[in-house]
Protein backbone atom coordinates (compact mmCIF):
# COMPACT_ATOMS: atom_id res chain seq x y z
CA UNK A 1 0.00 0.00 0.00
CA UNK A 2 2.83 2.35 0.88
CA UNK A 3 4.51 1.80 -2.54
CA UNK A 4 1.25 2.49 -4.37
CA UNK A 5 0.76 5.71 -2.42
CA UNK A 6 4.34 6.86 -3.18
CA UNK A 7 3.91 6.07 -6.90
CA UNK A 8 0.59 7.93 -6.98
CA UNK A 9 2.07 10.99 -5.25
CA UNK A 10 5.05 10.96 -7.62
CA UNK A 11 2.72 10.77 -10.60
CA UNK A 12 0.61 13.68 -9.31
CA UNK A 13 3.75 15.71 -8.58
CA UNK A 14 5.10 15.17 -12.10
CA UNK A 15 1.91 16.33 -13.75
CA UNK A 16 1.57 19.33 -11.44
CA UNK A 17 4.73 20.81 -12.97
CA UNK A 18 3.12 21.04 -16.42
CA UNK A 19 2.87 24.84 -16.29
CA UNK A 20 6.56 25.41 -15.60
CA UNK A 21 8.01 23.22 -18.37
CA UNK A 22 9.24 20.43 -16.10
CA UNK A 23 7.01 17.91 -17.88
CA UNK A 24 8.56 18.81 -21.24
CA UNK A 25 12.11 18.44 -19.89
CA UNK A 26 11.19 15.11 -18.27
CA UNK A 27 9.77 13.90 -21.59
CA UNK A 28 12.97 14.95 -23.37
CA UNK A 29 15.13 13.05 -20.88
CA UNK A 30 12.98 9.91 -21.15
CA UNK A 31 13.17 10.02 -24.98
CA UNK A 32 16.94 10.59 -24.89
CA UNK A 33 17.49 7.64 -22.56
CA UNK A 34 15.24 5.33 -24.60
CA UNK A 35 17.04 6.25 -27.83
CA UNK A 36 20.46 5.66 -26.29
CA UNK A 37 19.42 2.21 -25.08
CA UNK A 38 17.73 1.17 -28.32
CA UNK A 39 19.70 3.09 -30.97
CA UNK A 40 23.18 2.85 -29.55
CA UNK A 41 23.84 6.54 -30.15
CA UNK A 42 23.44 9.75 -28.22
CA UNK A 43 20.27 11.80 -28.55
CA UNK A 44 19.97 15.36 -27.25
CA UNK A 45 16.63 17.16 -27.36
CA UNK A 46 16.68 20.87 -26.63
CA UNK A 47 13.25 22.32 -27.30
CA UNK A 48 12.70 22.05 -31.07
CA UNK A 49 16.34 21.16 -31.79
CA UNK A 50 17.27 17.46 -31.91
CA UNK A 51 20.89 16.28 -32.17
CA UNK A 52 21.81 12.66 -32.85
CA UNK A 53 25.40 11.52 -32.40
CA UNK A 54 26.11 8.10 -33.83
CA UNK A 55 28.68 5.64 -32.55
CA UNK A 56 30.81 6.46 -35.60
CA UNK A 57 31.10 10.12 -34.56
CA UNK A 58 28.63 11.38 -37.20
CA UNK A 59 26.29 14.10 -35.92
CA UNK A 60 22.91 15.07 -37.37
CA UNK A 61 20.91 18.04 -36.10
CA UNK A 62 17.39 18.96 -37.14
CA UNK A 63 14.44 21.06 -36.10
CA UNK A 64 16.35 24.22 -35.22
CA UNK A 65 14.83 27.57 -36.19
CA UNK A 66 18.07 29.55 -36.30
CA UNK A 67 20.56 30.02 -39.12
CA UNK A 68 23.28 27.34 -38.71
CA UNK A 69 26.75 28.40 -37.54
CA UNK A 70 28.80 25.36 -38.58
CA UNK A 71 31.88 25.59 -40.78
CA UNK A 72 29.87 24.29 -43.73
CA UNK A 73 27.22 26.99 -43.24
CA UNK A 74 29.91 29.68 -43.25
CA UNK A 75 30.48 28.98 -46.96
CA UNK A 76 27.31 30.84 -47.89
CA UNK A 77 25.98 34.21 -46.75
CA UNK A 78 23.13 34.20 -44.27
CA UNK A 79 19.74 34.88 -45.84
CA UNK A 80 18.18 37.46 -43.53
CA UNK A 81 14.96 38.34 -45.36
CA UNK A 82 12.78 35.47 -44.19
CA UNK A 83 12.06 33.32 -41.17
CA UNK A 84 14.05 30.12 -40.67
CA UNK A 85 11.48 27.36 -40.49
CA UNK A 86 13.81 24.40 -40.02
CA UNK A 87 17.39 23.21 -40.37
CA UNK A 88 18.74 19.72 -41.07
CA UNK A 89 22.50 19.57 -40.64
CA UNK A 90 25.17 16.89 -40.80
CA UNK A 91 28.91 16.94 -41.38
CA UNK A 92 28.62 17.08 -45.16
CA UNK A 93 25.24 18.72 -45.82
CA UNK A 94 22.80 21.36 -44.65
CA UNK A 95 19.19 21.96 -45.62
CA UNK A 96 17.68 25.27 -44.50
CA UNK A 97 14.01 26.06 -45.08
CA UNK A 98 12.74 29.61 -44.79
CA UNK A 99 9.23 31.02 -44.97
CA UNK A 100 7.79 34.50 -45.55
CA UNK A 101 10.36 35.10 -48.29
CA UNK A 102 9.74 37.69 -50.99
CA UNK A 103 10.70 36.95 -54.57
CA UNK A 104 12.79 40.13 -54.93
CA UNK A 105 14.88 39.18 -51.87
CA UNK A 106 15.53 35.75 -53.35
CA UNK A 107 16.68 37.31 -56.64
CA UNK A 108 19.31 39.39 -54.87
CA UNK A 109 20.54 36.42 -52.83
CA UNK A 110 20.53 34.27 -55.98
CA UNK A 111 22.97 36.64 -57.70
CA UNK A 112 25.31 36.58 -54.70
CA UNK A 113 25.32 32.76 -54.61
CA UNK A 114 25.92 32.53 -58.38
CA UNK A 115 29.19 34.47 -58.04
CA UNK A 116 30.69 31.89 -55.66
CA UNK A 117 29.16 28.75 -57.19
CA UNK A 118 29.62 29.10 -60.94
CA UNK A 119 30.52 25.53 -61.96
CA UNK A 120 28.03 22.93 -63.20
CA UNK A 121 25.26 25.52 -63.05
CA UNK A 122 21.64 24.53 -63.48
CA UNK A 123 18.90 27.14 -63.38
CA UNK A 124 15.19 26.98 -64.08
CA UNK A 125 12.48 29.59 -63.76
CA UNK A 126 8.83 28.90 -64.40
CA UNK A 127 5.65 30.49 -63.16
CA UNK A 128 5.68 30.23 -59.39
CA UNK A 129 8.84 28.10 -59.11
CA UNK A 130 12.57 28.83 -59.45
CA UNK A 131 15.61 26.69 -58.81
CA UNK A 132 19.37 27.13 -59.03
CA UNK A 133 22.25 24.75 -58.44
CA UNK A 134 25.97 25.40 -58.75
CA UNK A 135 29.33 24.13 -57.47
CA UNK A 136 32.67 25.69 -56.61
CA UNK A 137 36.34 24.61 -56.70
CA UNK A 138 36.26 23.54 -53.02
CA UNK A 139 33.83 20.69 -53.72
CA UNK A 140 30.71 22.41 -52.44
CA UNK A 141 27.35 22.46 -54.19
CA UNK A 142 24.59 24.91 -53.36
CA UNK A 143 20.98 24.47 -54.45
CA UNK A 144 18.22 27.01 -54.02
CA UNK A 145 14.53 26.32 -54.61
CA UNK A 146 11.85 28.99 -54.27
CA UNK A 147 8.08 28.57 -54.42
CA UNK A 148 5.12 30.22 -52.66
CA UNK A 149 7.22 32.40 -50.33
CA UNK A 150 9.25 29.35 -49.26
CA UNK A 151 12.99 29.11 -49.89
CA UNK A 152 15.03 25.94 -49.45
CA UNK A 153 18.81 26.24 -49.38
CA UNK A 154 20.90 23.08 -49.59
CA UNK A 155 24.69 23.00 -49.19
CA UNK A 156 26.45 19.73 -49.90
CA UNK A 157 30.11 18.88 -49.50
CA UNK A 158 31.30 16.23 -51.95
CA UNK A 159 34.25 13.93 -51.36
CA UNK A 160 37.34 14.96 -53.29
Amino acid sequence: MKKILICLLTFILLFSFTGCGAKEKLGEKVAEKAFEEVGGGDLDIDGDKVTIKGNNGETVTFGDSKWPTSELAKNIPEFKDGTVNGVLESTDSIVITLESVKEEDVSSYWETIKKGFSKDVYEMNSSGFSTFSGSNDEGLTVSLAYMDEMLTITVTKTQQ
